[in-house]
């Protein structure tokens, strides 16, 4: 059911959504901050006149190894410990190729070095500036495609015991500001990982002796990047890096550095690359989550209720998602559906020092779950002809209020077609999943309101009465 789930994200937000045939007139429809006066209003929260039962559910992994066809790949590298969700760890496996050029090298390389360019973007404590990773690449000895969809909890076979860089330790707050002077000129931001030289003579070798890619890949399956916490287990911090890209220094790649005619001058360093492609190269992040002994894990980990919790937790899959059930949708009038919203608040609690700087996300996203487990895009989604306008309607994005005073974030969904569709139908219960978006996998997480004793879950409907 989780991958369903996680293919359908990955549908809505990177490939579009399906074009059908609605179930309600458009003009049934109206604004979600506009209510006609003369309209009924039905609107409650958890524990009054109808019943919403949330917690929290483990979505375990996602497909980290599909390739879009308009946006650039993005995944991180390095591990995070936040003391309320627990413990994370980003991997990522990826190929690289000789480019036609680097075929028949003009000379034996001096020097490689594994680039992977910062992706502009990195989530948790990003003002420390002692903050710190080691990095470390290792071969792969298992065989990759690249038309395998490959998921997060996915592993492949791995040389640990030889690593084929030295370790290298890299402040993550100077990753993402200094650009780095290569081969005579300034070069955006990206880490950088120097090869050993016996692993620099095995690409070299492959590369030369390659008739084509798949030669080249039978030597060289692949590589994985992984990174330790240095700072005994206190990063909060994590970076993402673009894999697919335009241009040397780009896109993820193997930079072979060689001096030719006696150069010196490191300004004028030769270079060839073997290059990640989105065409030829498999590629996925593995993401790993560790709730044990932390204050998340009762929550993640629970046993499936009837009832629900005061507090519902959710992080960018894989990991924490929002599970919500509304059972007695169709005891609601017959009615037309102007508006039903969904509104989700952001709570504090105790024991949560990272409140702050590992930040909630800017959108979350609802799913469809019907009766046998299966997901589905909601009405609101999956029936529109033009999908910008559709996501924008859902909504999801998150807004500051000001409620007693207190400013506070909250995420509101418009989801009144997929009510009038429950209402219609008479389906048992409305059952949806709140995930956060696919762009940064592993990112974000939200402390939300459950049944709550001032933030709780509620959904806010406006309807007009047939005459």
């Amino acid at each position: 059911m989780n991958n369903k789930l996680l293919n359908l994200a990955i549908g809505l937000l990177i490939s579009g959504f399906a074009i059908g045939t609605t179930g309600c007139k458009e003009d049934t429809i109206i604004k979600a901050g506009i209510t006609p006066a003369s309209d009924n209003i039905f609107s409650n929260a958890i524990g009054d006149t109808l019943t919403i039962i949330a917690k929290t559910i483990e979505d375990d992994s996602i497909a980290t190894g599909f390739t879009p066809t308009t946006t650039n790949i993005i995944h991180g590298a390095g591990v995070t410990n936040d003391a309320f969700f627990g413990r994370t760890n980003w991997g990522i496996y990826m190929q690289v190729i000789p480019t036609a050029s680097n075929l028949t090298l003009p000379a034996t390389p001096d020097s490689a070095v594994l680039i992977l360019p910062y992706a502009g973007f990195s989530w948790g404590d990003t003002i420390n500036k002692n903050a710190t990773l080691e990095y470390s690449v290792y071969r792969v000895t298992e065989n990759l495609s690249r038309d395998t969809l490959y998921y997060s909890k996915d592993k492949k076979s791995i040389d640990y015991a030889n690593p084929v860089s030295d370790p290298v330790i890299v402040n993550l707050y100077s990753l993402k500001y200094d650009s780095i002077k290569v081969a005579g000129s300034k070069r955006k931001q990206h880490l950088r990982i120097k090869l050993k030289g016996s692993f620099l003579n095995e690409l070299v070798t492959a590369a030369k002796n390659a008739n084509n890619n798949g030669d080249f890949l039978n030597s060289i399956k692949g590589l994985y990047i992984a990174a330790r916490d240095t700072n005994n287990n206190t990063c909060k911090v994590i970076p993402y890096f673009f894999l697919s890209g335009s241009g040397d220094y780009s896109r993820a790649s193997v930079a072979l550095y060689y001096n030719e005619n006696g150069n010196t001058n490191p300004d004028n360093i030769s270079t060839s690359f073997l290059n990640f492609t989105t065409a030829d190269c498999a590629h996925f992040n593995y993401i790993s989550r560790k709730y044990d002994g932390y204050p998340a894990y009762p929550f993640v980990k629970r046993t499936t209720t009837q009832t629900s919790d005061s507090i519902i937790l959710l992080q960018n899959e894989p990991g924490a998602a929002l599970d919500i059930r509304i059972p007695y949708i169709k005891n609601l009038p017959t009615a037309i559906i102007n508006k039903a919203q969904l509104v989700i608040t952001k709570v504090s609690v105790a024991g949560d020092p990272d409140a702050e700087t590992m930040f909630e996300p800017n959108r979350i996203f609802p799913v469809g779950v019907d009766a046998t487990g299966k997901a589905y895009a909601i009405l609101d989604l999956a029936n529109a002809s033009d999908n910008t306008a559709a996501f924008d309607f859902v909504d999801g994005v998150r807004q500051s209020v000001t409620i007693n005073g207190v400013t506070i974030s909250q995420w509101r969904l418009n989801i009144p077609r997929e009510v009038q569709k429950a209402i219609t139908n008479k389906v048992d219960a409305l059952h949806l999943r709140i995930n956060g978006t696919v762009t940064y996998p592993g990112a974000y997480r939200l402390i939300a309101g459950g049944k709550h004793s001032k933030y709780s879950i509620r959904l806010n409907i406006t309807y007009t009465q047939a005459n």
